[in-house]
């Protein structure tokens, strides 16, 4: 059969764009492109309770769609982002004669500067106008479009540095930002993914202080993979119940094993591992029971990296944690420099586990 006849007579047009509607057939979820149909045919004419009404949704199927429309944005934003750290072009090396000429006279080009210094705090240095001059003059971002970027970035963080801005504007122009127009919807949309990422911030209890890089890229990864907060939260939790201690590393893995499985929502996830298997003590004793497949990936993945350590000479000298080290950027091993205090004791208690079950098969 030919699908084009199901088609219906053309009438007033909507566009839809191809990769879009690729993400929303892999996305798999009809209740996400059932909403994104609503909300192209639309626009934002309808409010909350008239969609629900309309699709005959209820509350929850609702979020949820949301929830998955909000992920699908945050992961073409970030493919983007991945592609432009890989082949984004140098700026050009402008001389302090160029610079001092283009902040006196081009007028556009000297509010950017202004606000910058606001931003900062200070008066700019050379290297910092420098690389605002590259965005202006290279990229070809407007000035009003550079002056909400800055902006932008200083709202979300206290600590605001030339290289936040650079890579910032790397990815507007990449994505095609280049009228304030676009600039604040792009903005709104960020608003609109705030609550959940703030929500992950908590739960990872980053109170009083600037999440750092690797905390920021985690917990954009979860809305991105679309793991709620509650997921998290019991990600962590299951954390404490293996090793009794924080590693961003760790809880990815874990995670990464539920994103793979399918399962992103604390219903979901229980239904395939219920919490009566975890109910145990926050280090627990070696258990001669059968070893989850996460766990035996995991114990590979810690015997192979001491056995690079043994095999290079090195000793494996015990680390505190650090929350602020760099996350992988997928599942993969964390690389072979040294184990961490609870990996050589969580490695131990897995080993006798894994004699235990040998000896009485």
């Amino acid at each position: 059969m030919n699908l084009s006849s199901l088609l219906l007579p053309e009438g007033e047009f909507r566009v839809i764009r191809c990769d879009i509607a690729d993400k929303l057939i892999a996305c798999g979820d009809g209740d996400s492109a059932l909403l994104y149909l609503y909300a192209l045919r639309h626009g934002d004419q309808a409010d909350e309770k008239t969609v629900i009404r309309t699709l005959n949704f209820t509350k929850e199927r609702f979020d949820r769609a949301v929830f998955t429309l909000t992920g699908l944005i945050v992961r073409e934003n970030a493919a983007s982002l991945a592609s432009v750290s890989a082949s984004k072009p140098k700026m050009p090396k402008y001389t302090p004669n160029e610079l001092r000429q283009a902040r006196e006279s081009d007028h556009k080009f000297a509010a950017v500067c202004n606000a910058a210094e606001k931003a900062f705090g200070t008066t700019l240095s050379e290297s910092r106008v420098r690389s605002l001059f590259g965005i202006y003059d290279f990229l070809g971002l407007p000035a009003e479009v550079i002056i909400e970027l800055v902006s932008y970035l200083k709202r979300d963080r206290d600590k605001l540095t030339k290289y936040d801005i650079e890579r910032e504007a790397y990815l507007w122009s990449d994505m095609g930002i280049y009228t304030y127009q676009q600039a604040q919807d792009y903005l709104t949309r960020v608003e609109a993914m705030k609550p959940l990422i703030h929500a992950i911030y908590a739960v990872l209890q980053i109170v009083g202080r600037e999440p750092s890089l690797q905390e920021r890229n985690f917990a954009a990864d979860c809305v991105k993979k679309g793991f709620p907060p509650e997921a998290v939260e019991l990600a962590c939790k299951r954390m404490q119940q293996h090793i009794g201690k924080h590693s961003l590393a760790y809880l990815q893995k874990i995670l990464g094993q539920w994103d793979e499985k399918g399962v992103h929502t604390v219903a979901e996830i229980t239904a395939l591992e219920p919490e009566s298997a975890y109910k145990r003590s926050a280090v627990p004793a070696a258990q001669p029971d059968k070893l989850e497949d996460w766990e035996q990936q995991w114990l590979a993945e810690v015997e192979q990296r001491k056995r690079s350590l043994e095999k290079d000479g090195d000793s494996v000298p015990p680390a505190a944690p650090d929350a602020a080290s760099p996350l992988p950027s997928d599942t993969s091993a964390t690389p072979p420099d040294q184990l961490e205090d609870w990996e050589q004791q969580w490695l131990a208690e897995m080993e006798q586990r894994k004699r235990a079950l040998t000896k009485e098969g």
